[in-house]
């Protein structure tokens, strides 16, 4: 299967923005220019571009072998849920310690068996940013049956108009006061998420075709996703619009970027190295973001500007570092644990 490496830039991008965004919300640095205000804000949808990335990526990995039962159900979650466990059960592990709370310890205990997305209210405490987590595993534990659903071209549209309708239902009936709690957000919802997950499908579906047209209209695409942010920006919130723009702006993204795969601007070291440790940068920012906010580092400059620039720049060096060195640990930890598993089985026989 074809790596389209240039998707490593896109999630270096979401990453690094939903990095600027929480820094910014936590702190509320007083910027003079509104229009920068609204631009770091808006950060916060870069978790549909990761969702639509997801599925693509997925689909790229597992669609084939999984529909060709070339792949063994255990193999496959085994490899899914192996990535992930270690490094997440260690950071729900420092929250709890630090916490030292029973709610922490019942939050902390749902965030390990990594079924907390199935719960009501997606939205716990306990590394809070994880919601996010508890959207893509559901998105894994559904995988097979998506790969059903993605059977064919015909069949993923039809699954994509229901999945845009479930969005909208989500939003104008089901998250209303006539079903569960207002105010809670709708993204936490893997049904409502559902839509992004099916474009990404789609776009998997018919990726020869999009590279091959991305390709001779290169300049429209770039020109494309430059310009739709834009008029994102200059176009007055709706509920219905905006799962459109987010849509359409994280679609085009992700084709362009399939048809310029050689592009140095998606495609370099930097972008590689970050996008492997993204998930990991993502859960874990925060954390580093509270230990420079303990340590009174957030406002070292009297300039709001300068402060929130060096902020984010320590936070998002001290993620990359602390993912390192957990990653390391982890494989050390697991190292160890298969060596005296393999002693003991000598031993044994």
């Amino acid at each position: 299967m074809k790596r389209y490496n240039s998707i490593n830039g896109l999630r270096s991008i979401a990453c690094i923005g939903i990095i600027l965004m929480h820094v910014k919300a936590n702190i509320n640095y007083k910027l003079d220019s509104e229009a920068l205000n609204t631009i770091i804000s808006s950060f916060t949808q870069f978790v549909y571009l990761f969702f639509i990335i997801s599925a693509f990526s997925m689909c790229c990995g597992y669609y084939e072998k999984i529909k060709n039962n070339e792949i063994s159900m255990n193999e496959f979650y085994k490899k899914r849920f192996s990535k992930i466990l270690p490094f997440f059960s260690f950071l729900v592990l420092i929250e709890i310690v630090t916490e030292r709370t029973f709610s922490s310890i019942y939050e902390g205990f749902m965030d390990i068996t990594l079924l907390f997305g199935f719960l009501p209210v997606n939205d716990l405490s306990v590394i809070g940013v994880a919601w996010f987590l508890g959207v893509v595993c559901i998105f894994y534990m559904f995988f097979p049956f998506f790969v059903f659903l993605m059977d064919n071209k015909k069949r993923a549209w039809i699954v994509f108009i229901v999945s845009f309708i479930i969005n909208i239902l989500c939003k104008q009936y089901f998250f209303t006061e006539a079903f569960r709690q207002v105010g809670y957000p709708a993204r936490n919802n893997f049904l409502y998420d559902l839509v992004y997950f099916s474009i990404g499908g789609i776009i998997y579906l018919y990726r020869n075709e999009i590279e091959h047209i991305v390709s001779k209209f290169i300049y429209i695409f770039v020109f494309s996703s430059i310009v739709f942010p834009v008029i994102y920006f200059i176009i007055p919130y709706n509920d219905i619009l905006f799962t459109i723009e987010m849509l359409v702006i994280f679609s085009t993204w992700l084709c362009t970027a399939i048809g310029i795969d050689n592009n140095i601007v998606l495609n370099n070291k930097i972008a590689t190295f970050i996008s492997k440790i993204s998930m990991e940068m993502y859960l874990s920012h925060m954390v580093i973001f509270r230990i420079a906010e303990k340590l009174h580092i957030t406002h070292l400059l009297s300039n709001n500007y300068l402060s929130y620039i060096l902020t984010s720049l320590l936070v998002i060096a001290g993620v990359i570092i602390f993912s390192i060195i957990v990653n390391i640990f982890i494989v050390i930890v697991k190292e160890k644990l298969d060596k005296v598993l393999i002693d003991k089985k000598g031993i044994e026989a």
